[in-house]
């Protein structure tokens, strides 16, 4: 039923717990599992653009790109399957959706991490625009530590 299944990782305190659940599902499904992770794209995020020389985004990427292999090395021991892993640049839930138009992506498994209050109303939950955007089914899951707060 799912062939290819995305699991965006974004390496918080919650990923083995959202892990273990795209692991669960790509298994008893016998799918492939891709592991997304998106680096935001510097220049939408810094006050100090104007300083920073093409050059030192690239050396920034490149950082960044070296932790996530770290991090990505350290969940695909545990997984103990086939995965694909892809590092992308840019905004999150963009790339996340250009990459299951891409690929064909049959189902996503995803994390929310419940922003609230304010903080919600002027980011938005990447996992609240996947799931209003994905041409296939998501499965979000709720961290067990996470409470809900009214806003």
């Amino acid at each position: 039923m799912f062939k290819k299944i995305l699991y965006p990782i974004d390496f918080s305190e919650y990923t083995d717990e959202i892990t273990g659940y795209a692991v669960s599902v790509a298994k008893k499904y016998d799918s492939e599992l891709h592991l997304l992770h998106v680096i935001p794209n510097p220049n939408y995020f810094t006050p100090y653009e104007s300083f920073l020389t093409p050059e030192n985004l690239i050396a920034i990427e490149r950082n960044i790109e070296k932790e996530i292999e770290k991090n990505f090395d350290k969940v695909i021991k545990e997984i103990d399957m086939p995965t694909k892993k892809i590092i992308r640049t840019g905004v999150t839930f963009v790339e996340i959706i250009d990459y299951i138009n891409e690929e064909g992506i049959d189902l996503v498994v995803m994390g929310t991490h419940g922003r609230s209050g304010i903080e919600h109303m002027l980011i938005g939950s990447v996992a609240e625009k996947v799931v209003r955007k994905s041409p296939c089914p998501v499965l979000t899951v709720r961290p067990k530590g996470r409470l809900f707060e009214m806003p």
